[in-house]
């Protein structure tokens, strides 16, 4: 009772918001979960497909580095590794003081809470700004994150209510909508201004040197846009062989971490602004950080590597589930985090957590890669145990326990002995006179007293009825055979999920979903994301949709790119509206657009699984469009429409690897900015655009005339 897991663990109980805030949040995710999945065509399929990638990728983890390293020195991006935490923080200070950085906008990011960046950066003059709503709310509190996803999960919105009173504005409200208003407007400034971006990396595709943020508020867009510089930070781990990799493995991590099927922002960064390119980093650094790391390749922990930081083990567990993030004492908490953090400190300082556990296999059944987390924390317990890290009572319990179950008679004879001496004390209520830890134990507990029957004697009474029934069903053969064969499979289910066996990979392409109408099932998917869609067919009502969206900004310019299908920038400027000039190359022009209402963009791919546009960076259709302005605009050609996310693939690395102008940013956008860390209430808005609306265009309307620029568009008034 006296360690610090379970003083940190015994304060976490009585805390009652705490326990409000950890039932209602891990109870929702975990419910959103299971709901996503269910839109997937063969969800443990695809699940073991991910671990596969997993596994694979660990198998040739060096080949994949050397890629990595080299197609990113390609680009033009500077690669520093760093054994610790010390030569990381180092990295980051000096690329800072070289390009005289004052102030730094950070994304969320594990690995830089790992090192503790932002004391640092502090300790260097350096003012560092959390720009996640949840790291920044954490920021003003002095706290740390509590989860790998939602990082202020322990805080109520009453709590956050009071805390941006005293800290940001005092006449503010309760309300999460006026909230999050009040951290975009601080924190557009910050964006504006910033010297240096400082961001996580989700996967980092090694085949292109591309580093992947999967993000909703737009906060990571912005992250690694707006300043000049961009420092990128990961662990080894983060390396991902293939785009189409990448992509198996994102199918599966909204969907585990916050019940989306995609998140509003998969940001694929490959490599600083191009030399054509308006906006994008002029510098790009990633800090690959070892940290401990390698010394466990190939070792019994080896596998908590596969874990993609989706937090669904912690929403899962009944430990976490009752003490929170904070009684880890580790940016890493939870079943993960219970083997994370003594790999990463050493047993010493963390092997306790391996305690934390029920091995009830909840985290395992919830990872998305089927990480045997239970596996792990009793080989972590064993390796405690030898290390001599537990205490001589404890051990010397242990081992005369393990003894009494080695030997049968022994065990049998203690539990009988047990109940009939144990049960009437039990019975009674009289536990108090009970002394030494079995007392303190006893004190706040209502243990049950024992049962009639041992287990051993219930398991044999279930055995002989289970005979008596199989002996039935044979004599009445046919006549329950679809119960008798989906028992088999439960039954089947349940011994795996016992023994932690992870399923097999399935050969050959994964099923998709059918997908009978695609623009029908885009625009079904794109609003269930949030966004607005119309189908218009006529020109008339094409226009005015676009001249309605844009009479909602009276008085704020817009912003048009080129190469659009239709003659939208000419329209907008004959009814009186400030359209922008094209930002060129090397000019982003953030002031004129972050004053902006609407950007409108075109799209390279929509997929209609999932509701998700695709929108490469280039020449004339700078980042900024999608995601300074209020409200987008993407006007989607109905040929660019594509079935599944899988597609995307081959699409994506066609663009990254052919061609003379590569993109320098291709980014998957499915519904608005958006954001829940407030009490959980759903905000849009955050960092990007607040709303976001896509007009189809058909595929059959007459081509020959021009937009704008002299572009080729296929869909005009005259051809209607």
């Amino acid at each position: 009772m006296k360690s610090p897991f379970n003083r940190r663990a015994s304060t976490a109980i009585a805390n009652p918001d705490l326990q409000e805030a950890l039932h209602v949040a891990t109870s929702r995710f975990g419910d959103m979960r299971k709901k996503a999945f269910e839109s997937t065509a063969a969800p443990l399929a695809l699940r073991a497909s991910a671990r596969e990638v997993r596994r694979r990728t660990f198998d040739d983890l060096d080949h994949h580095l050397e890629t990595l390293f080299s197609n990113l020195g390609k680009l033009g991006v500077q690669v520093h590794s760093a054994t610790d935490a010390s030569e990381a923080v180092k990295t980051v200070l000096d690329i800072a003081r070289r390009k005289n950085v004052k102030t730094v906008v950070k994304s969320k990011s594990m690995a830089t809470e790992e090192i503790h960046l932002n004391a640092a950066l502090k300790a260097a003059n350096i003012t560092p700004f959390e720009t996640d709503l949840g790291e920044w709310i954490l920021q003003l509190a002095g706290e740390a994150p509590s989860h790998l996803v939602a990082p202020a999960l322990h805080k109520t919105r009453e709590q956050v209510a009071r805390l941006f009173a005293d800290k940001v504005d005092p006449n503010i409200g309760d309300d999460p909508r006026e909230l999050t208003a009040a951290a975009r407007g601080k924190l557009r400034e910050e964006f504006l201004r910033a010297g240096m971006g400082i961001s996580g990396v989700n996967f980092a595709i090694a085949e292109t040197g591309t580093l992947c943020l999967v993000t909703n508020e737009g906060n990571g867009r912005l992250v690694t846009t707006l300043p000049k510089v961009h420092v990128a930070i990961m662990g080894i781990e983060k390396v991902v062989p293939t785009i189409q990799e990448a992509l198996t493995l994102l199918a599966v991590l909204p969907r585990s971490a916050t019940g989306q099927k995609l998140s509003s922002y998969f940001t694929m960064v490959t490599g600083p602004r191009k030399p054509q390119e308006a906006d994008g980093p002029e510098e790009m650094h990633l800090i690959v950080l070892d940290n401990g790391r390698s010394r466990h390749l190939g070792g019994p922990f080896h596998e908590a590597f596969y874990c993609i930081r989706c937090g669904a083990c912690q929403n899962a567990c009944p430990v976490f589930q009752t003490v929170g993030g904070h009684a880890y004492d580790s940016v890493y908490g939870g079943p993960i985090g219970a083997i994370l953090s003594p790999m990463l400190r050493g047993l010493e300082a963390s092997g306790e957590l391996s305690a934390a556990s029920s091995l009830c296999g909840a985290c395992q059944e919830a990872c998305p890669v089927f990480v045997d987390i239970p596996r792990m924390l009793i080989e972590m317990r064993e390796a405690r145990t030898l290390r001599h890290t537990v205490g001589i009572g404890e051990r010397a319990a242990f081992r005369l326990a393990g003894w009494a179950m080695r030997t049968p008679l022994v065990w049998q004879t203690g539990q009988k002995l047990i109940s009939r001496l144990l049960g009437p004390i039990l019975r009674s209520g009289k536990t108090a006179w009970i002394p030494g830890p079995a007392g303190a134990w006893l004190k706040g507990r209502d243990l049950p007293p024992p049962p009639t029957k041992s287990f051993t004697a219930r398991w044999r009474d279930h055995q002989k009825i289970s005979k008596k029934n199989t002996s039935r069903q044979e004599m009445a053969p046919g006549q329950d055979g679809e119960k008798t064969i989906e028992l088999a499979r439960r039954t089947l289910a349940i011994s795996k999920g016992i023994s932690h066996v992870p399923a097999p990979p399935p050969p050959g392409p994964l099923p998709e979903v059918a997908i009978p109408d695609l623009i029908e099932r885009f625009c079904t998917e794109f609003e269930l994301a949030g966004g607005h869609s119309y189908r218009h067919e006529s020109m008339e009502t094409t226009k005015k949709t676009i001249l309605d969206l844009a009479n909602r900004f009276s008085g704020q310019p817009i912003a048009v790119s080129d190469n659009l299908p239709l003659t939208a920038a000419d329209w907008l400027r004959e009814s009186g509206h400030e359209v922008l000039s094209l930002s060129p190359p090397g000019e982003d022009c953030r002031e004129s657009l972050s004053q902006s209402g609407l950007g409108i963009t075109d799209c390279d791919w929509a997929i209609s699984e999932t509701g998700t546009i695709i929108l490469t960076s280039g020449p004339n259709r700078p980042r900024l469009y999608s995601l300074l302005p209020e409200l987008h605009l993407v006007l989607i050609p109905e040929e660019c429409l594509i079935p599944h996310l899988s597609g995307a693939g081959p699409n994506i690395h066609g663009a990254l690897t052919s061609g003379d102008t590569p993109p320098s940013c291709v980014n998957l956008i499915t519904g608005p900015s958006r954001s829940a860390d407030i009490g959980l209430t759903l905000v849009t808005g955050v960092h990007g655009p607040c709303e976001i609306h896509a007009i189809i265009i058909p595929a059959d309307i007459g081509k020959g005339t021009t937009t704008s620029t002299g572009a080729s568009s296929p869909f005009t008034l005259e051809d209607e």
